[in-house]
């Protein structure tokens, strides 16, 4: 039997070398726990601790939940793996009509269909997910059908659609009802608010580095907006480690969680088949000494070891969280951390993965500082990339004023720019607050992302007229820029009303009548034209 007496130790020696405030863990053999506990804090300011109640933000674990609202309708035959979409969803239209004629959602669980991220045209968007369907046909798609993997939230907000045409009923309803409630998943739910008083949640931090990449404290992550549409389906699930050990345990025994049977073993293990290959390299090859890995549907499948692990991360708003198991072993680990972007998730699911199948242990630990420390240095050089390119005492062509305005294209929300003191600043309308649009160069600015810790440049271009007509920017690195065009000033309603009436000038006998039609103001002279 595995030996767990050091495993304490190992995780509270690893906590404080990632700066990270706390994290949970548990390790699951057949129906059995072999280890859960929670180490450091859930609340740095108040000093409070983190336990195995405690909830955490999920974020891409949600797909595996996702994954199985389609199962279950799969099960009961009222949805098919390999169908087209377009049978249930008729509007569901891409850039691309072979991908609209032969998307099925075995396409949308493994991130194959043409699609890349194009994260920023839903993200936390107030959005019905029906209308957001609409909408996806103004995106365009950067490989061609089936062609590679491209990790795509927008999909997965997209099944959750599927599932409520097929339903009747809202996804997180049926999520709520038919995963959560049979389970026992007592803390589980999709949104900030606990389902009850007395559960809490951890509060989420990020590291903050100098431009060397070296720590000097911890910021905050506040939740933002949990909108049905963004993160929803994707990414929006919060729960405990307690709860997902009931979650991973269900997988890790064919689609049964002690007496309770949710779905067919055959069914439960299409999701965990390789379908996508995952491109090699990077740091998870890196760290893995392998190039071989996969997606399913919902989950990520890795060799590891002389086993298949099937396992899925996430991360959002101060929190990373990595789960997964070993299907012929029936061992699962959780491992929840309430620090952003944090490898000491996957230091301790693979340390703790060893000691669970009893394998010759490695210092997981020491190899992930040995990636990413390096990482987080190069992260940090790279912010300071756009102000290195600036051309120096190179004035924007007019002033900060003639920016200001609402820049809109299809399939996004629109972009507002508009002045705060000496500088400028930008959002997307209903979905990211405020941030500073910071001038590097002529008509070029740095957008700084607050939400997300990064830079992005966005040029304006002036149109025939000679004033600034739209803007330009990466919104999507994987396709061409996306020109945000100029919206003409629309005055609000109760200003419309007001202005029609004739209106005398200082030149005797000459007067200008204004008239609102349909919304636009014309203006006309005495004996003139209408302007």
């Amino acid at each position: 039997m595995p030996d767990w007496s050091d495993f304490d130790r190992y995780v509270q020696d690893a906590l404080p070398t990632w700066h990270c405030p706390g994290v949970a863990v548990a390790v699951l053999r057949g129906d059995d726990v072999a280890y859960r506990a929670a180490h450091g804090l859930r609340d740095v300011e108040n000093d409070l601790p983190l336990t195995p109640e405690t909830r955490f933000a999920m974020a891409s674990v949600t797909k595996s939940f996702t994954a199985m609202s389609v199962a279950l309708l799969v099960d009961a035959g009222e949805l098919a793996w390999d169908r087209p979409v377009r049978e249930v969803v008729p509007e569901l239209i891409l850039h691309d009509a072979a991908a609209t004629d032969r998307l099925t959602p075995r396409d949308m669980l493994s991130h194959r269909t043409g699609l890349p991220r194009h994260d920023l045209s839903a993200w936390r968007l107030d959005l019905p997910r029906a209308e957001f369907v609409k909408r996806l046909r103004h995106l365009p798609l950067s490989a061609g059908f089936r062609e590679k993997f491209q990790y795509n939230n927008l999909m997965y907000y997209v099944v959750a659609h599927v599932v409520e045409r097929v339903t009747g009923q809202r996804w997180e309803d049926f999520v709520r009802q038919r995963i959560f409630e049979p389970l026992g998943m007592t803390a589980s739910n999709f949104e900030p608010a606990p389902p009850r008083d007395d559960q809490v949640n951890a509060l989420g931090y990020r590291v903050d580095r100098d431009d060397d990449g070296r720590a000097r404290g911890l910021i905050p992550m506040p939740f933002g907006a949990h909108t049905e549409l963004s993160p929803g389906s994707a990414g929006a699930l919060f729960s405990t480690l307690d709860d997902q050990v009931r979650w991973l345990g269900l997988h890790a025994n064919g689609g049964r969680w002690g007496d309770v049977r949710l779905l067919a073993p055959e069914t439960c293990a299409q999701m965990h088949l390789p379908i996508t290959v995952v491109p090699a390299g990077g740091p998870k090859a890196a760290l893995m000494g392998n190039e071989l890995f996969a997606y399913g549907m919902g989950w990520f499948v890795e060799p590891y070891r002389g086993h298949t692990v099937v396992q899925h991360g996430g991360n959002v708003e101060g929190h990373s969280l990595l789960i997964g198991f070993v299907p012929r072993e029936r061992t699962g680990v959780v491992v929840l951390a309430n620090g952003a972007g944090m490898p000491l998730r996957d230091a301790l699911f693979y340390a703790a993965l060893d000691r669970a199948l009893d394998l010759p242990p490695r210092d997981w630990n020491a190899r992930c500082h040995g990636l990413y420390d390096e990482a987080f240095r190069g992260m940090a050089r790279g912010k300071t990339t756009a102000t290195g390119e600036r051309v120096p005492d190179a004035p924007p062509s007019r002033p900060l004023d003639a920016y200001a305005g609402t820049y809109a294209t299809d399939g996004y929300p629109d972009i507002e720019v508009g002045r705060e003191g000496d500088d400028l600043r930008a959002r997307l309308v209903g979905s990211l607050g405020w941030s500073p649009l910071r001038h590097l160069h002529y008509d070029v600015f740095e957008w700084a992302l607050t939400d997300f810790d990064e830079r992005m440049v966005v040029r304006f271009q002036t149109d025939e007229r000679g004033e600034i007509g739209s803007l330009a920017a990466p919104i999507e690195p994987e396709v061409a820029d996306a020109v945000f065009r100029r919206r003409p000033l629309e005055l609000p309603d109760d200003v419309l009303a007001a202005l029609p009436g004739t209106y005398d000038t200082p030149i005797e006998g000459l007067s200008v009548a204004v008239t609102v039609t349909a919304g636009k103001v014309y203006a006309t002279q005495t004996g003139g034209p209408t302007n």
